[in-house]
């Protein structure tokens, strides 16, 4: 299959030139999706939809899911595409576009689709269906008219003989056995189903059901502990946010392949089900699983402007993923720590861990958090190549960390990262009920450190070395730093792509790179005689040895000319934080109250 995705959908009932536009629906449009032979992997769907005007009608495939960043070609899993009036008379139709088929409905108020779904492959944004059990992806499987968005909906599901169960965060219809309704599409295309017999549990916060659908976990893998695991992270991260914001909530637990996406209701979660028969691989879960939990407060409802309304056909652009996703990473470990299922030293030694990889792979030096977020549409994969690109999640994760203790340290412990949260979800979410945009997330940073926060945010927008000790130091924490000889050689040179040149963006004090004359700004065209890329040039220094000489061909000011760089010592460097021998009250208070034990 292309890449991967999940639910969200679109339905609209847009009239083609010379036609009017059609008009709502008297009814909710409705679904029924069954899997009369499960072995062969095709689910089967009927679209029916009433109160049509108008002579021809498109109906759309999404191409993308919110919370998987890639373009899907969905459209190529759609066969045996047929569509009639209410009286079962064939309406002609044909294919426009990759994703829209455009029906000739000749004036008839009724128009009822059916077409198959292929389900094949094992991923949260994808649509799966074998012998026992079966996932949908709805952004995968229902079509939408061209216009209804805001319809409402309703989906019935048939089950094989032998299935029993259907876990999912839409609302039941009262009186009619498996089927579920949406207010509108956006609310339809963020529910995915699980479908099977799986194992169901479930527990209560606040007086709200919290079903948790189990597959693929061994009997031995403690359920006591699981359910009252989540039940604390579910209270401590509705703490930290002041809400919850739900009615009920699905936990699908896919005890097989790989990777997670949020719903505002609801997460879809695969992963090694044997890997929480130890102690690391479960907290690695719950890590997992609290990342997935939290995004229903930031990206759901706290978001940037560009993620919602969306726009389900091409590529929804943003700088801000690494406050969507990196601050869920963020807040992943912070939500455990405080619900005394992770410790503050495990905390820490996470975040080390991290700076050692990000510190360690040479994309640091060529793209930026907001560079990240930006391109990930064009790339296979967030952080694909360590050598030339960072990953959003977990640079993110670390400037959360320091913009966290920065508001801490300049309001003197009285704000911190919380309370911007909490401000953008009443501001934003409750009472604007819209995303923010980029000025409108640092004017909260600010207003809850008291002043500008320009040190610790130009991180996110430059490839520049970080001072990670000025900013831990805010808790009494000492980051220190070890070195040693690693293969290949060092040049000292911060690039960035811009309209496809490689261009300059900064040199290490006392590099080959700043010795050999480099600048900000300067575009290099080659490398010694070679088209210049990010690659190119770390396959020069992965093959030379310290000493050895490269030719850079650079750009400045319109003039061309060739520098030398005489190579340096490729260091690997290793980051450890640990407590200051002393702390004043003000750090020791900042640490107690960042990472606090259970309230």
């Amino acid at each position: 299959m292309t890449r991967r995705t999940a639910p969200l959908l679109v339905v609209a009932l847009v009239a083609i030139a010379p036609c009017t536009f059609g008009q709502p629906a008297p009814g909710p449009i409705a679904y029924t999706v069954s899997m009369p032979q499960p072995s062969n992997h095709l689910f089967h769907v009927t679209l029916r939809a009433n109160g049509l005007k108008g002579e021809l009608h498109d109906v759309k495939m999404p191409a993308w899911h919110p919370g998987y960043y890639r373009m899907i070609d969905y459209a190529k899993n759609v066969s045996n595409f047929r569509a009639e009036d209410g009286a079962g008379r064939a309406l002609p139709w044909e294919k426009v576009t990759k994703n829209t088929w455009r029906i000739a409905a000749g004036q008839a108020s009724t128009m009822v689709l059916n077409y198959d779904v292929l389900g094949t492959v094992a991923f949260s944004a994808q649509n799966d269906l074998g012998e026992s059990r079966a996932f949908i992806a709805p952004t995968g499987m229902y079509l939408y008219v061209a216009g209804q968005l805001q319809h409402a909906v309703t989906v019935s599901i048939r089950l094989p003989p032998t299935w029993t169960r259907i876990a999912t965060g839409l609302d039941a219809v009262p009186g009619r056995a498996n089927t579920f309704s949406a207010p509108d599409f956006d609310t339809l295309y963020d529910c995915p189903i699980l479908i099977g017999n799986q194992e169901t549990l479930g527990f209560e916060v606040q007086g709200k059901r919290h079903t948790v659908a189990i597959e693929n976990i061994p009997a031995s893998v403690d359920r006591p502990r699981m359910l009252a695991d989540l039940k604390r992270m579910v209270e401590t991260a509705a703490r930290l946010i002041g809400d919850l914001p739900y009615t009920h909530y699905a936990f699908l637990m896919m005890g097989s392949g790989n990777g997670g996406i949020e719903h505002a209701n609801s997460s879809a979660n695969r992963f090694n089900g044997n890997s929480l028969s130890d102690d690391n691989g479960y907290r690695r879960w719950l890590s997992f699983i609290c990342h997935e939990y939290f995004h229903h407060y930031n990206v759901k409802r706290i978001r940037p402007i560009a993620l919602g309304p969306f726009d389900y056909d091409t590529e929804n652009l943003t700088n801000m993923l690494w406050v969507s996703e990196g601050l869920s990473v963020y807040y992943q470990d912070l939500v455990l720590v405080r619900a005394g299922l992770l410790t503050a030293d495990q905390y820490l030694d996470k975040m080390a861990s991290a700076i050692n990889s990000f510190e360690n792979a040479s994309g640091h030096h060529y793209q930026s958090a907001t560079d990240s977020s930006m391109t990930t549409w064009g790339t296979s994969g967030v952080g694909n190549d360590r050598n030339t690109t960072i990953s959003y999640y977990s640079n993110g994760a670390m400037i959360g960390a320091m913009l966290d203790l920065k508001i801490r340290n300049d309001s003197g412990n009285r704000k911190s990262l919380d309370d911007v949260m909490r401000a953008l979800y009443a501001k934003y979410y409750q009472q604007k009920k819209r995303g923010f945009t980029d000025d409108e997330f640092r004017q909260e940073c600010e207003a809850a450190a008291g002043g500008q926060l320009t040190d610790v945010l130009e991180y996110a927008s430059s490839t520049r070395d970080v001072d990670y000790a000025r900013y831990f130091a805010y808790a009494g924490l000492d980051v220190a730093t070890a070195s040693e000889d690693a293969p290949g050689s060092y040049l000292g040179l911060n690039m960035q792509t811009r309209d496809g040149k490689l261009v300059v963006a900064g040199t290490t004090a006392g590099s080959p790179a700043e010795r050999a004359g480099l600048m900000a700004q300067d575009c290099i065209l080659n490398v010694d005689g070679a088209p210049a890329t990010p690659k190119a040039i770390n396959d020069v220094l992965s093959a030379r040895k310290p000493g050895d000489a490269a030719t850079l061909t650079i750009s400045r000011n319109g003039t061309v000319r060739d520098l030398q760089a005489t190579l340096g010592r490729n260091v690997k460097r290793t980051f450890e934080i640990r407590p200051m021998a002393s702390t004043t009250a003000l750090q020791a208070a900042i640490f107690k109250d960042w990472l606090r034990s259970p309230q």
